[in-house]
């Protein structure tokens, strides 16, 4: 699909049709807006905020009838979410990080869950959270490093759980369905006084799908409590821990490298928060969190399992059976501490100011057999500005300073300008300069492969000291209001996203150091043959640079008292000098989402449309593979029952209806012979009922 008419054409078609139209009759609909606190930081109305914001609250949430956080994301524009398998989720914002979605930061309450032992991404399998806990997601759609630091280089999602003294009573929930689908949840909930807790406590289980060694069995427990100290003061504490079993790989991988195996997750988070508000306009905060993760992952591999390309396989007769286990076990740790004040010193004037300091360490002996423990010390300052410079226009400043151990200071700019002519219409126009440092993996991986016998025959990965962060600026134009048809709410974005620097992983010409044995010399007549076509990578920055310019737009509209439609479109033109890079970006994303409420029925149908995407996990060198387009289905429908005075909840969901197809590609599986010309790994349809009640 190409672009036949410039993003600046379509926004100006959008402006003459918009402005033309009363706002009077309008006002109604735009004023209940939610209140957002994650461009500025700043409670901002959603048309004061400086860039594009998209609000998933809870009861979209619970329409839906998702099991999985992630899926969620597919009706924001602009993301792109795929599963490689039923338990594995890859969400990123415009696409890129084609071997590891690491170019947003993720954030539960405020603290960061993109984590270095996942290679800078996001866990979705093992966040210590339930749905039934989220008050709202506020995803920002656009670079946000002025406000977050480094990983929020396109994009933030800040999940935000309900404060407990919103909570009303205690309930539990089950779900049933096909695959072997059994969860099992439960929330409690208590008041004493200025005291608020709740515990939530959930198990998830599944066969995965048909064909893919992919089950799953989570177990997720969550205490948040919110204690009033006094008029001004507020701590809320929280603690979660998550554990699991994810099977894992494919039975047929060369040398079986991706060889099926069970991995086994585990981790802990505790995190503080203390507010402090003298007055109305001003307040205090300071948080201290600690994320401890670890993960048990080891398989065997065989230097003669699936061995099917005969210049290797005759290689390998002459050698002895190699075999022996892979262990990718890791841990990490991180520490942040985080203070911040925001206040208003004149009528029409914000600001707000805090500084971040933050640790990681991690420990892996796989993915740093040089012996060394990678830890990376990081300190911000940051800042922000709320104008109201006229009744209709508003200045929003920020700027980020940040320190990160090894490299130097590193300033990164937002200004953005809201022209609101009328209560029910905003323009905007800003740009804004957004870095990201290299993860711990990127940087320091040490990854060998051979045997005691001998010695290293692939140095799979090297470390790359050198390796500089990359660079985005970005462009935007944008535009929020209400239409003058069916009580219509309209967000468009028009963007211009450059990267110079882009981190990606890269083939060695000369993948040193080598360090056959004396008996591989002997017995290979070219002892480098293995070592080439296994290959060696590194992280590295890209030369040249990444341009994406393209409009996204989601569109509102309450057709009926009882029904609302959600329509949101991406499209995207990329330019690349690395035709790898240019397509991990899908040129197009579209969702259509009916919700119909009708006496105690409700139900919502999302039609769910993903373009082509050259992008997936593990990396053989020379692939070129491109996930087709597809086009699926999800629909929730459900019944509100009254039964002893108490108002259960029974809701029958089924996701990927449309039958089976591939998300995401797992290189070393799709490179095999067998399935060179068709999809490797299909995900398929999944149906459950689910029933909550409360108690």
């Amino acid at each position: 699909m190409t672009i036949r008419h410039s993003p600046a054409a379509l926004l100006s078609s959008l402006a003459m049709a918009l402005c033309a139209a009363p706002a009077a009759a309008e006002v109604d609909f735009f004023e209940p807006l939610p209140v957002v606190l994650s461009a500025s930081r700043l409670p901002q109305p959603l048309q004061d905020s400086p860039g594009a914001l998209t609000v998933i609250d809870a009861d979209l949430i619970a329409a839906t009838g998702y099991r999985d956080i992630a899926r969620l994301f597919r009706l924001v524009p602009g993301m792109q979410v795929a599963q490689e398998r039923g338990n594995q989720q890859w969400v990123t914002y415009h696409g890129l990080g084609a071997d590891y979605p690491n170019q947003m930061q993720v954030l539960i309450d405020g603290r960061s869950v993109y984590s270095p032992h996942y290679s800078g991404g996001a866990n979705w399998s093992a966040l210590p959270i339930t749905l039934q806990d989220i008050e709202r997601i506020e995803i920002v759609r656009g670079s946000n490093s002025a406000t977050y630091g480094s990983n929020a280089v396109l994009g933030v999602i800040n999940i935000l759980t309900r404060h407990t003294g919103a909570e009303t009573a205690s309930s539990a929930y089950t779900r049933l369905g096909e695959n072997g689908i059994v969860d099992l949840g439960g929330r409690a909930v208590a008041h004493e006084g200025p005291l608020g807790l709740r515990l939530s406590a959930q198990e998830r289980r599944d066969d995965g799908m048909d064909g893919l060694h992919d089950g799953r069995r989570l177990r997720t427990l969550n205490l948040r409590g919110d204690l009033r100290l006094g008029p001004q003061d507020e701590l809320m504490f929280s603690a979660g821990y998550s554990d699991g079993k994810l099977d894992m790989g494919y039975p047929d991988t060369l040398f079986d490298g991706s060889g099926e195996h069970e991995l086994t997750q585990r981790d802990h988070t505790v995190h503080l928060r203390w507010r402090h508000a003298p007055g109305p306009d001003e307040e205090w905060s300071l948080s201290w969190y600690q994320n401890r993760e670890r993960t048990d992952d080891a398989w065997l591999v065989d230097s003669r399992a699936n061995c099917t390309l005969p210049a290797i396989c005759g290689l390998l007769q002459r050698l002895p059976r190699l075999q022996g286990a892979v262990n990718n076990d890791r841990s990490s740790v991180r520490n942040n501490i985080e203070w911040q004040h925001h206040f208003s010193p004149t009528p029409g004037l914000r600001l707000l100011w805090g500084a971040e300091w933050r640790q990681d360490r991690i420990e892996s002996a796989f993915l740093f057999s040089d012996g060394r423990r990678p830890s990376q010390q990081e300190g911000r300052l940051f800042g922000n500005a709320e104008w109201r410079m006229a009744p209709h226009w508003l200045w929003n400043a920020g700027a980020m300073a940040e320190r990160i151990e090894g490299d130097r200071l590193r300033w990164a700019p937002r200004l953005f300008l809201n022209w609101q002519p009328d209560p029910s219409h905003t323009w905007r126009i800003g740009h804004s300069r957004a870095w990201r440092q290299p993860t711990l993996y990127e940087r320091w991986a040490n990854v060998q492969v051979g045997t005691e016998q001998l010695g290293v025959v692939n140095q799979r990965h090297s470390p790359n000291p050198d390796i500089r962060p990359q660079q985005i600026d970005s462009w935007e134009v944008g535009y929020l209001g209400s239409t003058p048809w069916q009580k219509g709410l309209l967000d468009v974005r028009v963007f211009n996203e450059t990267i110079h620097d882009y981190i990606r992983r890269t083939p060695l010409l000369d993948p040193a150091p080598f360090t056959p044995s004396a008996a591989l010399l002997g017995a290979l007549p070219d002892p480098f043959l293995i070592h080439r076509i296994m290959g060696g990578t590194q992280w590295a920055n890209m030369p040249g640079r990444i341009r994406l310019t393209g409009i996204e737009y989601q569109l509102t509209l309450q057709a009926r008292a009882t029904t609302r439609l959600l329509f949101t479109h991406t499209l995207m033109q990329r330019r690349a000098d690395d035709p790898v890079v240019r397509r991990s970006v899908a040129p197009y994303t579209a969702t259509l989402t009916w919700m119909e409420d009708v006496g105690a029925w409700r139900s919502t149908m999302s039609l769910l449309r993903m373009g082509p995407l050259e992008a997936g996990t593990g990396n053989v060198p020379g692939l070129r593979y491109t996930v087709p387009a597809y086009t699926t289905l999800d629909w929730s429908v459900g019944r509100s029952l009254r039964l002893a005075g108490h108002t259960l909840e029974l809701q029958l969901t089924a996701t990927n209806l449309l039958g089976r197809h591939q998300e995401l590609a797992h290189k070393p599986l799709q490179a095999m012979p067998q399935h060179l010309d068709d999809p490797a790994n299909e995900v398929g349809r999944r149906v459950f009922v689910s029933l909550q009640a409360p108690f």
